[in-house]
């Protein structure tokens, strides 16, 4: 090995605390680079293993009339464009209270299979539904469930029994509120319409043809163009025509995905900008140090590219150390944590996944570029110095008399005080440095404190303002009963409301739901009359329509077209808002009610006498369901604790190397004032007012910019089941500076400790 080559492992192990902090930096930011990468990997590979085997079409072409004769047009034209299509029925309807899609299979069916079933076999003899939906209707395999049909003028029942368990590639997310998915095979759905109509001339090869004649669906494997030209040529004929990536049953998981690859943009970026930062005031001292030692290098005939690169090679070597152990971490904790929110939001399959993939050479790439240009731009004013120079050292401090010394009480300052502010005025570039690393840090802090805050304040507002119920029960039918709730005992009133399972449309489609209101409800507080329109602001977002704006929403197989009056933010009820008279198509079955209780402390018993009523299917105390919402966020909650701990050990790292650097530095200061009797308190309070004043005042600069960073996380990070409606407490902002100033205080206690093993006579020697 070359001279220089083992002085960079000389350098580096004996001043290895003094390198940490750009190891630890390093390790952060590539772990959070190859961990979000890691995850959207996974989460992507997982999704794309249910779309291969389950073989998901392109796209969905939904008719208006399935019986007209438009049908055979659409056929003609996609056998010339020479595509692979299927034909199936697609019903949204109802099982007691339930909303559920109703979707038919044949034998020889290709396309959106199952990606897997319960069962050894699978033909079209059989029904499948998912897990949730067994666990909701409290149903087994075996059992049965009936299903309402009306067709020309005809009302019968159909029930359809459980064959087995599946998991579907358009239904699988495990949310509550959206409806069932139910894949019925044709062969079983003839057989339960012939057992409901129980018509004897009612045949099956009848029911058959008149279940081809009906299917209004179009599963479609093909470019994208060919949906854009179906919506164009057949607009009159069809409902939508709508690429797989915009079909409402997939967009959620879809976006998911893409947020998960959006993170990359965020948590890395602030954790490279402060490697930079770390990077740039450990070389810069370790120049200051080194000026001897670059003079006899020149002496010795080293050229100044030589001397370059040897700094340069130290930091690239702490670069590639902490980027090993980023590629390690950050695959492991990461995706985990992530991998949890995942699971409690969809069924996806669990598959083997790769530990290592090429794209985390890239953050390494990125650190190694960070680390090479900063030590040289650190390096290059001062290997321009002669060898003498250098030799000589920088001892020398240029004092000048402070235009504040003008003044008495200039001179009653403690000169602990005037120490700490004289370091940080010599100290320009190092103190805005520290400055901005704190800004960093308080800034996650104040994001994570803010996405709890967020989540709580959007419940509150809700089930404490808009929606203030203290029972909410839902209905096996369509029957009325609120005379018979408000019989009993401590019930103070009754809303009973209807909430049906929609598309709605302006910009985009989407499903979502239509809620029925009473003529006057005690419950919902927004005002509204029979000819409001009240929209969400999840809605009003997805579907990008805003007040004033006309829409149109689909409900069974009917286009309506409304204009939006109001836009208010609701955190779980999301969809379209309405009296019951609103529409007169739509008829007014209740699903559900809001009850209001005398004394909240007896809302266990009501429930339970309001359970043991008939067509009563469950009931949910405001306290319970409060529950299910803090269980439903407890994989946002893991996310905020992940970006508070980061955020924590960036203040670390930050502030441990401030107050290293401020140690190595100030070794001659500490030695003269211990020589003029100054306590070791006296001491150590230069270094503490120092590091807390700017710790404070980057940390006040943060809090500013802890909610555009909640809301850049949030927007690419949101959850189907409630909207954000983004807020940070100020207790959040307390907590923010009480914890980066106490890490703060914390490191240098630490080093306060170190000052008594200065060597004082060392220490002074200087060249003058």
């Amino acid at each position: 090995m070359s001279v220089l080559n083992v002085k960079v492992l000389r350098e580096i192990k004996n001043n290895f605390k003094a390198y940490l902090s750009v190891i630890l930096i390093a390790t952060l930011a590539v772990t959070l680079f190859t961990g979000i990468w890691a995850n959207y990997k996974n989460f992507d590979a997982r999704l794309n293993v249910i779309y291969e085997k389950s073989n998901m079409c392109d796209g969905i072409v939904m008719v208006k009339e399935p019986n007209s004769a438009s049908n055979d047009e659409i056929e003609d034209f996609l056998e010339k464009q020479n595509v692979e299509y299927e034909k199936r029925l697609y019903f949204p309807t109802k099982t007691g209270s339930d909303n559920i899609y109703l979707v038919t299979f044949t034998s020889d069916s290709k396309l959106n299979q199952p990606y897997q079933v319960s069962t050894e076999t699978f033909d079209s003899s059989m029904v499948f539904v998912d897990e949730n939906f067994l666990n909701r209707k409290h149903l087994k395999i075996g059992d049965s469930f009936d299903i309402p049909f009306q067709v020309s003028g005809l009302d019968f029942t159909v029930e359809l029994t459980v064959s087995g368990t599946m998991t579907h590639p358009e239904s699988l997310e495990n949310s509550a509120y959206n409806p069932a998915f139910i894949y019925v095979g044709e062969e079983a759905f003839i057989q339960a319409v012939k057992e409901g109509i129980n018509v004897p001339f009612v045949t099956e090869d009848f029911i058959k043809n008149f279940l081809q004649s009906r299917k209004n669906q179009y599963l479609i494997r093909g470019n994208d163009d060919i949906f854009d030209q179906i919506k164009e040529q057949f607009e009159d004929e069809i409902l939508y025509s709508l690429k797989r990536s915009d079909l409402p049953s997939n967009m959620t998981v879809d976006a998911d995905v893409t947020q998960a690859r959006q993170l990359i943009y965020i948590f890395p970026v602030i954790f490279y900008l402060v490697a930079i930062l770390i990077i740039l005031t450990s070389i810069s001292q370790l120049i200051h140090r080194e000026q001897k030692n670059i003079g006899i290098l020149k002496a010795l005939g080293f050229s100044q590219k030589e001397i370059l690169f040897h700094y340069m090679k130290i930091f690239i070597v702490l670069g590639l150390i902490g980027s090993v152990l980023g590629i390690i971490l950050g695959p492991l904790i990461v995706p985990n944590v992530m991998g949890h929110k995942y699971d409690i939001l969809y069924q996806l399959p669990k598959i083997s996944l790769p530990f290592f993939r090429w794209e985390y050479l890239i953050s390494v790439a990125i650190l190694i570029v960070i680390t090479a240009l900063t030590s040289f731009f650190a390096c290059h004013e001062s290997l321009k110095m002669v060898p003498a120079a250098s030799l000589r050292g920088d001892n020398s401090v240029q004092m000048h008399l402070s235009f504040f010394a003008r003044f008495p009480l200039f001179h009653k300052i403690s000169l602990t005080i005037l120490m700490a502010f004289r370091n940080m005025k010599r100290k320009i570039s190092r103190t805005l440095m520290v400055v901005i690393g704190v800004l960093g840090c308080s800034a996650l802090l104040a994001c994570g404190f803010g996405i709890e805050d967020t989540i709580h304040y959007g419940l509150d507002l809700e089930l404490d303002e808009l929606i203030p119920y203290d029972i909410s029960v839902t209905y096996s039918d369509y029957q009325k009963k609120s005379e018979k709730l408000e019989e009993i005992s401590d019930v103070c009133y009754v809303d009973e409301y209807a909430k049906y399972a929609i598309n709605v449309e302006k910009k985009n489609l989407i499903s979502s739901y239509i809620y029925l209101l009473p003529e006057n409800s005690q419950v919902f507080t927004p005002d509204y009359t029979d000819e409001t329109l009240i929209v969400s602001g999840r809605v009003a977002e997805e579907i990008g329509c805003k007040t004033g704006d006309e829409i149109t929403f689909v409900y069974n197989n009917r286009k309506y077209t409304a204009k939006v009056d109001k836009i208010i933010d609701f955190c779980v009820s999301q969809g379209l808002f309405v009296s019951q008279n609103r529409f007169d198509e739509i008829p007014f079955e209740p699903t559900g009610a809001w009850i209001k209780t005398e004394d909240v402390r007896k809302n266990d018993r009501i429930s339970s006498d309001i359970e043991a009523m008939d067509g009563v299917l469950s009931t949910q105390t405001m306290a319970e369901m409060r529950d299910h919402a803090e269980q439903t966020i407890s994989s946002i909650k893991v996310m905020t604790l992940t970006i508070k701990i980061f955020a924590i050990l960036l203040a670390v790292v930050v502030l441990y190397n401030l107050a290293l650097l401020n140690f190595k530095e100030r070794t001659k200061d500490i030695a003269t004032l211990k020589v003029l009797g100054f306590s070791r308190f006296e001491v150590a309070a230069s270094f503490m007012i120092e590091i807390l004043f700017l710790t404070f005042v980057g940390a006040l600069l943060g809090l500013s910019l802890g909610y555009p960073l909640l809301y850049a996380v949030l927007s690419i990070n949101e959850n189907p089941l409630i909207a954000y409606i983004y807020h940070i407490d100020w207790a959040s902002y307390g907590w923010t500076i009480l914890i980066t100033c106490g890490s703060g205080l914390l490191i240098n206690l630490l080093f306060a400790l170190l000052t008594n093993k200065i060597q004082m006579v060392e220490s002074l020697k200087s060249v003058e």
